[in-house]
């Protein structure tokens, strides 16, 4: 079910809670940052298609008023626009409503803005209402002559796809969506590896892990050269989510210490609405000083010595262990995200149920009965997945776990 953020039911009635932008012109009037307002008794789907636009006229003001948006069709004319006095939509009009729609991560609205710059080029930019099947196929052949990869390709047509059918299913701007079951297909480019026991203690061997030697290399981030590969390989994290970790994202209150990968820190961000979850702590990471790590740092940042590029987390870390293995003359198909494959095989081998699975790993669970059961696994169960990961006895190492 398509999901507006902000959006909620009240007494048989939707509201729409807009929460404003730093220096957006309302703050004057509305001094808590905050605008609610009344979409009326109507369905759910309803809803969503009138708080999209509220949504948008809250933050834009009159360019995206209802009133205004205009498909000459005499089907699916919305009430009080004429030809003579609405603009006709726009697949860039789709994609404006579809940002502010709901939360989108920075990298999602880039790949989507980049394939409707594409379609604006090789198309001329018609109406919403003048996108044709005829229209995609030669879209479809015009992605495929670029040098880029076909799955590159698939993307972009899939982007243009998912805004095709957005402007039908939840904002009801034409019928249906005229591109369902257009394709590129495309293989995988390469296999998914995970780090064997061999390569493990290679790895694992090093001084870093031994000793506590460091890299002096400032992108290694100090002892987050030490604990990020061994948080990756026990909670099957991606890089960028470990290295954007906050002090206050690691939680003892409860009688189970948790790792929370968020999106609601200052630079945070994750790859899909799914990414946000609470990951159990491995008892390993605990023997081995973690939280004691943790509680002794006096910064916001889980890693203060962690530099950062342009922003994004996990850059320059990335950069760094790409050269450290190679070092180590572990082989090029064994990277960092190779860790997470590790996890998941890890857990599938141990017979936990695969939406636990997704659950931990930041996935989203398919519609199956399983993933029904599991919707909402308890603390108990995410724990005692995490714990079926294999120990690695590496030795404990005091300033590891004091962080100086």
């Amino acid at each position: 079910m398509a999901k507006l953020t902000g959006l909620f039911e009240r007494g048989g009635a939707y509201y729409l809670r807009v929460v404003l932008p730093l220096h957006h012109p309302l703050l004057d009037r509305y001094k808590s940052g905050k605008v609610v307002s009344s979409l009326g008794r109507c369905s759910h789907r309803e809803a969503i298609r009138l708080g999209t636009i509220k949504r948008a006229e809250i933050l834009w003001g009159e360019s995206f008023h209802p009133k205004r948006i205009y498909i000459s069709t005499d089907i699916n004319r919305c009430q009080g626009a004429t030809p003579d006095t609405a603009k006709p939509v726009l697949l860039r009009d789709v994609y404006d409503l579809w940002v502010q729609a709901s939360r989108r991560t920075a990298d999602s609205i880039a790949a989507c803005n980049r394939a409707v710059k594409l379609f604006e080029q090789q198309t001329h930019n018609p109406p919403l209402n003048q996108v044709t099947r005829s229209l995609g196929n030669e879209f479809r052949s015009f992605l495929q002559t670029l040098p880029t990869t076909p799955k590159t390709a698939r993307d972009r047509l899939n982007w243009i796809k998912s805004l095709l059918k957005y402007a039908a299913q939840d904002l009801e701007l034409i019928p249906k969506s005229p591109w369902v079951g257009l394709d590129i297909k495309s293989k995988t480019t390469a296999s998914r590896q995970v780090w064997s026991t061999d390569w493990l203690q290679k790895l694992l061997s090093h001084a870093i892990w031994q000793d506590g030697q460091l890299p002096k290399d400032k992108k290694a981030g100090g002892l987050a050269a030490y604990w990020i590969p061994l948080l990756a390989l026990y909670t099957g994290a991606r890089c960028s989510e470990l290295c954007q970790l906050l002090v206050q994202d690691i939680d003892t209150t409860g009688h189970v210490p948790l790792l929370k990968i968020t999106d609601q820190g200052e630079g945070q961000h994750v790859k899909t609405t799914a990414s946000v979850r609470t990951i159990p702590i491995h008892s390993e990471l605990i023997r081995l000083g973690f939280l004691e790590y943790a509680s002794s740092l006096k910064s916001n940042s889980l890693w203060p010595d962690l530099p950062l590029r342009d922003g994004k987390p996990g850059s320059f870390f990335s950069q760094w262990f790409g050269s450290f293995r190679r070092s180590l003359d572990v082989p090029d198909t064994l990277v960092f995200h190779s860790f997470r494959h590790t996890v998941r095989s890890s857990l599938t081998r141990s017979n936990v149920p695969e939406p636990i699975i997704d659950r931990l790993l930041g996935h989203e669970s398919q519609g199956s009965i399983g993933a029904r059961v599991y919707t909402h696994p308890q603390i108990e169960q995410l724990t005692q997945a995490i714990e079926t990961l294999e120990t690695l006895n590496l030795p404990v190492i005091a300033k590891v776990g004091s962080g100086s």
